[in-house]
């Protein structure tokens, strides 16, 4: 594959990401509701525990409905629901798309969970960016820094800082080549690329949710821990 069909390959999948992602007001509003369901089954639980419970809960659902867009995809008799993604390709490129969509959702609604705010580009360029460089940790070689840590907190605030949309180009770029590669695996006859499919989805998408909520975290913890810095100073002011 020459490096312009890289290149292609990577700005139509972010492309056909961003056009099918998520709304912002949509995201509000199912973070809203699980949010007052779980408050109301418990009601004593704390504003931290009750993000984290709703970012298991966001996880649990994003995973599954990719696992079911893994499955789907793999055969192409068998795809309900995709809508306009099919148009511009087979089962494999709708499943590169499909999949990447719901982890950029599932990093959208895990934002708002945390009280970042996903109607600005911030908010959103920090979904994108969470969702791809989970998507690349899974697979990167041994040693290579990931998300889920003080310096992968600080590499993502780096980003966001720079020149974000066109790392966020080559980040979606090398995403479109690992998943291109790993596509093969739905050629498999006799059902088994269905197996294989549905797996590989949800395992990565499992991966990234859980480095994400790790990120959240780690930058929830910094954030309380500045202005507790910040209060004490004007304290001894």
């Amino acid at each position: 594959m020459s490096e312009n069909e890289v290149q292609a390959k990577g700005d139509f999948l972010l492309t056909a990401i961003r056009k099918a992602a998520i709304a912002p007001e949509e995201v509000q509003r199912i973070v809203h509701t699980m949010k007052k369901n779980y408050r109301a089954q418990h009601p004593a639980i704390t504003d931290k525990k009750l993000q984290d419970a709703v970012a298991k809960s966001i996880v649990d659902k994003y995973t599954w409905l990719a696992s079911i867009s893994g499955g789907a995809t793999a055969l192409p008799s068998v795809i309900p629901g995709v809508g306009t993604v099919l148009a511009v390709g087979g089962g494999a490129t709708a499943d590169i798309v499909i999949c990447m969509k719901l982890q950029v959702d599932m990093c959208m609604c895990l934002a708002q969970n945390y009280d970042y705010d996903i109607t600005s580009a911030d908010g959103q360029n920090l979904a994108f960016l969470i969702a791809g460089c989970g998507a690349l940790g899974q697979s990167a070689a041994k040693g290579t820094s990931n998300i889920a840590s003080k310096a992968g907190v600080k590499m993502i605030h780096q980003y966001l800082k720079g020149a974000v949309l066109q790392t966020i180009k080559e980040i979606f770029k090398k995403v479109g080549i690992t998943f291109t590669r790993k596509a093969l695996e739905k050629a498999i006859p006799f059902g088994i690329g269905v197996l294989v499919g549905a797996g590989a989805n949800y395992a990565l998408s499992l991966y990234i949710g859980k480095q994400a909520i790790k990120w959240f975290q780690l930058d929830r913890e910094d954030n309380h821990n500045r202005s507790r810095n910040r209060e004490s100073a004007e304290k001894n002011f």
